[in-house]
């Protein structure tokens, strides 16, 4: 699961408003285990062309090496034939070598129940979020968000969520928000679980405490997996896209004009088995930030490497 300044796991660009909560993968795509817990661990180090912290448009222009921690504990179980429960949480710590007022403590707990009515799935997840920077508190983020699923023969999968948002920051209060977001992701099947690849869209309509955080925002994404047989195990190939274009409500005072922002970020991301538990993975993220509020505009590249194990 990974950025206030792209080098912390998902769920902390959950808590820092980033990205909208990841869709869930539809059953059959992922690897089920016989124990309703499952656990993962891993740790590695990453290099960032652009310490920043996008969700109160700050960057440094300046890169760093950071050591990254994760960890996730998972609990899913039938309540009964046709109701699914599930409950997570992750812990996540980065330490940069030189810009420590950077390193983020993520919290992430989740709450997920969905019941099968034949035709369709309907579920509602609960999120909780609660992240530090440079050892102070940040943000706490709280989610809602029921959603839809179906299969439409072997090949393709449709999810559609809406997501309500409570943002609260610690000493910004000025940014506080609510959100409502909705969207949705296409599955398309082509060979299986082994190759496919997803499309999605969504819609999102932040209401910030000051007005010139005020913005409402389109976005659009596009992945492709890919396993690879090495052996008796597979290697896992992701490949990503992403791009967000925002238009705000109100004129932002130190430009004296209504901003303009759009987002590209491209992703690639190899997975390598070492054992059946134990993985090495390898990644690189390129982010374009393109906005006339100048602490807004700029780009970075990421470059990491872990090594895992789950359970």
């Amino acid at each position: 699961m990974r950025n206030t300044n792209n080098i912390v796991p998902v769920f902390a660009l959950y808590a820092l408003g980033l990205l909208a909560p990841a869709a869930a993968q539809p059953a059959g795509t992922e690897e089920r285990l016989d124990s309703p817990f499952s656990v993962e661990f891993s740790t590695g180090a990453e290099y960032d062309s652009n310490i920043s912290v996008s969700a109160i448009d700050s960057n440094t222009g300046a890169d760093d090496f950071t050591a990254v921690i994760d960890a996730d504990l998972e609990f899913e179980t039938e309540l009964d034939k046709n109701t699914e429960l599930g409950l997570g949480y992750s812990f996540s710590q980065s330490l940069h070598a030189d810009f420590s007022s950077f390193d983020i403590q993520s919290h992430f707990a989740s709450a997920d129940l969905s019941h099968d009515f034949g035709a369709f799935d309907l579920g509602a997840a609960y999120r909780f979020i609660y992240t530090r920077l440079g050892g102070n508190g940040f943000l706490t983020m709280q989610q809602f968000s029921p959603y839809a699923t179906k299969f439409f023969g072997k090949k393709v999968f449709v999810r559609t969520e809406y997501t309500y948002t409570d943002k609260d920051f610690e000493n910004r209060i000025d940014r506080d928000a609510t959100v409502h977001a909705g969207g949705g992701d296409v599955y398309l099947f082509i060979n299986g679980i082994r190759t496919y690849v997803v499309a999605g869209y969504k819609y999102e309509d932040e209401d910030a405490t000051d007005p010139q955080f005020d913005f409402q925002s389109h976005n659009i994404k596009a992945r492709f997996s890919q396993r690879i047989a090495m052996g008796k195990r597979d290697a896992k190939l992701k490949l990503g896209w992403r791009y967000e274009t925002r238009d705000y409500a109100s004129i932002t005072p130190s430009i004296g004009v209504i901003r303009d922002d759009s987002r590209h970020k491209l992703k690639a991301e190899l997975e390598i088995p070492v054992t059946d538990s134990v993985y090495a993975q390898v990644e690189y993220e390129y982010s374009d930030f393109s906005s006339n509020l100048p602490s807004a505009d700029y780009s970075q590249n990421l470059v990491g490497g872990r090594l895992g194990i789950r359970f």
